[in-house]
C-alpha cells in the first residue's frame, strides 16, 4: 500500500467513525470533538487524486530509445 493509499484509508476510517459515532465524544466529564467532516471530505478528494497519480505513474514503463540494434554494440 502507497503512502497516499494509506492516508486515504486513515481519512476514510476518520470519516466512517464520525458517521457512525457521532462528533461529539464525552468521556471522563470532558467533552471531546472530532475533526470536521467538511474538512476530511477535502482531504478524501485530495487523497484520492493522490493515489490515483501514484497507481497511475508506478504502471508506466520507462522509455527507453537505441540508437543502435541490441546486442552489436557501437
Amino acid at each position: 500500500m502507497t503512502e497516499a493509499q494509506q492516508r486515504l484509508a486513515d481519512v476514510r476510517a476518520a470519516i466512517h467513525d464520525i458517521l457512525t459515532k457521532g462528533q461529539t465524544i464525552t468521556k471522563d466529564g470532558r467533552k471531546l470533538e472530532r475533526a470536521q467532516l467538511a474538512s476530511l471530505r477535502m482531504l478524501e478528494s485530495q487523497y484520492v487524486a493522490d493515489a490515483g497519480q501514484e497507481s497511475a505513474l508506478s504502471g508506466r514503463r520507462s522509455r527507453v530509445c537505441r540508437l543502435y540494434p541490441a546486442g552489436k554494440g557501437v
